[in-house]
């Protein structure tokens, strides 16, 4: 069994989900990397079904360096990121991804960079290498990563060649200033810590080879698009209205919800010739479940429900809009009533306003909250001894 006493001096953080056959690679390749360096990895794992926390466990009964954080009810790179430097040891953290494409060969060039206090963050940049097309896949891939590392540091004020990359060495320190600033869309988290604090730290840049992925799939979809545009929106904006990324998305998806409201009950008045009553019961419903199952896929991607779960959530969903829908009226009634100079419209807009805020707290608390205050989060660590203990905390909604 390995076993070291010296004081750890960088705690190197893995994401995974189903990384199952990259697990014993990825750990061959940090330690022959880090060399006599003192050490630990931590795994962060999304309970990946195809057994990666048991690949991990295998390797941390032998070596007490080797630690695992088992995330039951979360989701996501950014969280797993942030959980993983909150149970670090030491001062200098690592990230990098455990797809096997980031070359761990260049942690010591930027560990030391982080020792010697020559900056606080260093970046290893895929497009300061030479083999960033094979990385990504496609020369579509890069044309799309080229376009999103381009708008982010035209609006975010940056001047890197690759602030979206999963790979790079910070010190603690610099998350925990974060952490209270941190956007609520989790998406890349390294830009995240870059713009979320009141002072900036300082980057440098690294090449590295981005090797071709060898097991699993690209975790790139649609949704990390959207979570990008979010991410950007909150950015941009926050600072001169602050709210979160999470009410953010739900009103726009809200206000599309309005769109095909009208889109459904107009054709059914003037086309079909079904009454007024009818035509927007439908409209009404079909609306409810665009706004409840788009929010299920994209404004709570890692809380969304499935199976029963989601028609349950669905119809508690309903019952809180039609709680919204009588705030809206019974509030725009008042204000037209008390104040009947006020403009007709700002009457209404007041109303609506209400019932977004009010469907947003109640559903973020009762459908989507509920599931994350029912589920135990396990982690699951490897002490000093050698072992494996586990922890269960009960975990309540976060942002």
């Amino acid at each position: 069994m390995v076993q070291t006493s010296l004081a750890t001096e960088v705690s190197v953080i893995v994401p995974t989900f189903n990384e199952r056959d990259n697990v014993h690679e990825i750990y061959t390749r940090l330690s022959k990397a880090l060399g006599a360096l003192s050490w630990e990895i931590i795994f962060v794992d999304d309970a990946s079904p195809d057994g990666t926390s048991d690949a991990v466990r295998n390797i941390a009964s032998h070596d007490s360096r080797v630690r695992l954080i088992c995330r039951h009810d979360r989701r996501g790179l950014s969280s797993a990121v942030v959980e993983g430097a909150l149970a670090a040891s030491a001062d200098i953290i690592a990230v990098i991804d455990g797809d096997l494409q980031h070359d761990e060969g260049v942690l010591p060039q930027m560990i030391g960079l982080i020792s010697a206090d020559k900056t606080d963050v260093v970046a290893a940049s895929r497009f300061l290498g030479e083999t960033v097309e094979e990385g990504l896949g496609s020369e579509s891939r890069v044309r799309m990563s080229e376009g999103g590392i381009s708008i982010a540091n035209k609006l975010l004020k940056l001047d890197l060649t690759d602030p979206l990359t999963g790979f790079f060495v910070t010190k603690r320190s610099v998350v925990l200033e974060a952490l209270p600033y941190l956007s609520q869309v989790g998406f890349k988290i390294l830009l995240d810590i870059l713009t979320a604090g009141p002072t900036r730290p300082r980057v440098m840049e690294v090449p590295f080879e981005f090797r071709k992925r060898e097991h699993g799939t690209s975790k790139l979809d649609n949704r990390v698009i959207y979570d990008f545009g979010l991410f950007l929106i909150e950015r941009t904006f926050g600072r001169i209205v602050p709210l979160p990324a999470q009410f953010i998305s739900f009103a726009m998806i809200n206000a599309v919800g309005i769109l095909v409201h009208l889109l459904i009950l107009y054709p059914l008045i003037m086309v079909g010739g079904v009454g007024f009553e009818v035509s927007q019961l439908v409209a009404t419903l079909i609306a409810m479940f665009f706004n409840f199952s788009v929010n299920n896929a994209l404004t709570y991607r890692n809380r969304s429900l499935t199976g029963a779960r989601f028609y349950w959530g669905f119809l508690l969903f309903m019952a809180l809009c039609s709680v919204g829908v009588f705030a809206n009226v019974s509030v725009a009634s008042m204000l037209h009533t008390q104040y009947a100079t006020l403009n007709l419209s700002l009457s209404s807009t007041a109303g609506a306003l209400i019932t977004v805020v009010w469907n947003y707290v109640a559903s973020k608390v009762f459908v989507w909250g509920r599931e994350r205050r029912s589920m135990r989060a396990h982690f699951l660590s490897a002490p000093r001894s050698g072992g494996v203990m586990e922890h269960r905390n009960e975990t309540t909604a976060a942002g």
